[in-house]
């Protein structure tokens, strides 16, 4: 009889949320002194690459529920940082702009982005880099694919 070779699984999952959890940390830590989060920080940067975002498509975009997409976008439109306008095809349906004021940040978004990535990173070299975002994207595919359609 031959023995059977069985991989250990790869224990990620607490690895992944302390890593999301951390850089969340870093990212607010580094807005706060501009009075943002680390999530409206993320909304406007999508929001300044992306004109005309459907509330939906920016909750997808944010991996966020629409409801608390809204609250987002009524905080950021508090503070003039969007504008709702009504989307011409449907009415029914507004679409989300970023304002002046919200380009006006986005050096400081940006900046707060790559001081984080580059604290993640320290250590690292780029070929173990690419091969480690390689691996996660795999992984990333992996877990949508076997999603299909569900959206919870």
């Amino acid at each position: 009889m031959t023995a059977m070779h069985i991989t250990p699984p790869v224990k990620g999952g607490p690895i992944f949320q302390e890593i999301a959890r951390f850089r969340g940390i870093l990212f607010d830590a580094l807005l706060r002194p501009h009075n943002l989060t680390m999530a409206q920080g993320w909304a406007l940067s999508l929001l300044m690459r992306e004109e005309g975002l459907r509330q939906a498509d920016l909750a997808d975009r944010l991996n966020i529920a629409t409801v608390t997409t809204s609250k987002l976008i009524d905080r950021l439109e508090a503070r003039g940082f969007v504008q709702r306008r009504a989307d011409p095809d449907d009415r029914r349906t507004n679409r989300i702009y970023a304002t002046d004021s919200a380009r006006s940040l986005f050096d400081t978004i940006t900046s707060a982005r790559r001081e984080v990535d580059a604290m993640a990173n320290a250590g690292i070299d780029a070929d173990q880099l690419e091969a480690a975002m390689t691996v996660l994207d795999q992984m990333r595919r992996n877990l949508k694919a076997a999603l299909g359609d569900r959206d919870d």
